[in-house]
């Protein structure tokens, strides 16, 4: 089993939880300085300040809560780390020397936002991916509804837009038609220019230059959508510019996330959605599904999608954006589409190997027989498809199966579970490295597209999706060429 709803970004002290709708967030303990770049002046420091992340009572009162008994938590998560890492080298770190260096530290820490500054930088010494700490109000407040009597699901709510950082900027892609950004009159192309008064552009000044351009558009997309987050009813004030240069400041109502809140472990719940539809291509008939997180609850769903689909003459599996989830669903979803019991890929833990072997799929949801789809397959993805996502799409494409559309993935996608340490806080750690059926580590490279498909504003503004049609167009000429069974690539 692995899960990836985590994301501990460079120079950033928050804790992304992608699939709770826009995206929950929890600012650690020290509060965000402005920067040279902000201005001097004590009108721009004033709006640093104003714009900074807010801390919750909760938040604050953890971070400055006196800690008991630092050093067992800090040693037990040194040491789980130590026991469980698939490289006995540490990825080149001397894993004994970070004790050693940090220990005092950890010892030291007076207060629980101290300690959790030594564990994180702990955990950072490898420079992987899956490796965070999770305060516990974090689990404990969107488990609960943070003591304000709402569910989890009311407690994150969402305008609906979807954005992306392209050209320096976060645009808007897409706006689900009764979506409470599209009742707000929010169009695709849009720039988000300022949310209550704060420039989006003063927090993307704070992504470092020389980031990579996938970890750069995930950080931006973090930093974006956690100023636009908060519960279900509540007002954002966001200010928009259309294509014309035009600025639109709009009041978004936030609704509820679509889906089923669905829990793993001891982290957060969170909404799992998955959508279907027919589209008509060039006479063909594309089945195409679409769904946010790799979570069991969304397994029958997709059965039930592939039932409804089986006749169609190619079909698009949608995951861009999807953070990921439990690693072993993908071995049942890619036994829709294979026909023998393939590797999709292999896991290495310390001393175990295990296989992602696929399940062919035999009977439909009424036990009648079928066999998997054999049909043209396309596969959509983008840099914020990661983990799970990228061991189906990096296994799909290796086996020669599946045609992937998009943009180069996350690279984030180390088996990795959560474990409750003696402070309550969590660590999230990997546990396994994984690689794809041509050996290939899926980690930091992640999945190059066959097709390579790049977003444009001007795109956008026209109400274009070139990754999409790009695959359409490929789904129907395949169709075309090839008997179901054969899929050009």
């Amino acid at each position: 089993m692995r899960i990836r709803l985590f994301v501990r970004t460079a120079r950033s002290c928050q804790l992304i939880v992608p699939a709770l709708g826009v995206v929950g967030f929890a600012a650690c303990h020290h509060a965000v300085r402005p920067r040279a770049s902000d201005g001097g002046s004590p009108a721009a420091t004033a709006l640093a300040v104003a714009c900074a992340v807010p801390a919750t009572p909760a938040n604050a009162s953890m971070a400055n809560r006196p800690v008991s008994e630092p050093l067992v938590t800090f040693d037990t998560a040194w040491a789980i780390i130590a026991r469980t890492h698939w490289d006995t080298t540490y990825n080149g770190v001397n894993w004994q020397a970070v004790r050693d260096t940090l220990r005092p530290r950890a010892a030291a820490a007076k207060t629980t936002g101290e300690l959790r500054g030594v564990l994180s930088e702990m955990v950072g010494r490898l420079h992987q991916s899956h490796f965070s700490i999770i305060p516990q109000e974090v689990s404990d407040a969107t488990s609960a509804g943070g003591g304000t009597g709402r569910t989890p699901a009311d407690q994150n709510g969402t305008t609906g837009a979807t954005l992306r950082y392209l050209d320096g900027a976060m645009l808007v892609t897409q706006v689900p038609p009764t979506s409470a950004a599209a009742h707000a009159g929010v169009r695709p192309g849009w720039q988000l220019e300022s949310v209550h008064g704060c420039p989006v552009a003063s927090r993307l000044a704070r992504i470092p230059r020389d980031m990579d351009p996938r970890r750069a558009a995930f950080m931006a997309f973090s930093l974006a959508n956690q100023m636009l987050a908060g519960p279900v009813g509540e007002s954002v004030q966001a200010t928009f510019r259309d294509g014309d240069g035009r600025a639109h400041p709009v009041a978004i109502v936030r609704g509820r996330e679509p889906g089923t809140m669905a829990k793993f472990g001891n982290l957060p719940p969170f909404p799992a959605s998955l959508a279907f539809e027919r589209v008509k291509q060039d006479g063909k008939t594309i089945g195409i599904i679409r769904f946010n997180i790799w979570m069991p609850v969304l397994s029958p769903q997709f059965d039930a999608a592939m039932d409804s689909l089986r006749d169609s003459d190619a079909i698009i599996v949608d995951v861009r954006g999807n953070f990921g989830g439990v690693g072993g669903m993908s071995m049942g979803i890619a036994g829709h589409f294979l026909d023998s019991a393939l590797t999709i890929g292999t896991m290495h833990q310390r001393g175990a190997t295990l296989k992602f072997v696929a399940n062919p799929r035999r009977v439909d949801t009424r036990s009648r027989a079928v066999t998997p789809f054999a049909g043209p397959l396309a596969l959509l993805v983008d840099e914020l498809s990661v983990s799970t996502t990228e061991i189906f799409a990096g296994g799909m494409q290796a086996l020669g199966r599946a045609r992937v559309f998009g943009i180069q993935t996350s690279g984030q996608a180390l088996p990795s579970v959560p474990e409750r340490l003696p402070n309550g806080d969590i660590l999230y750690h990997a546990i396994a490295d994984f690689l794809s059926p041509t050996g290939k580590p899926l980690e930091g490279d992640g999945v190059t597209p066959d097709v390579v498909t790049k977003t444009t504003r001007k795109a956008l503004l026209e109400g274009k999706d070139p990754t999409r049609s790009a695959a359409l167009a490929w789904a129907a000429q395949a169709s075309k060429l090839s008997p179901k069974g054969m899929t050009p690539q």
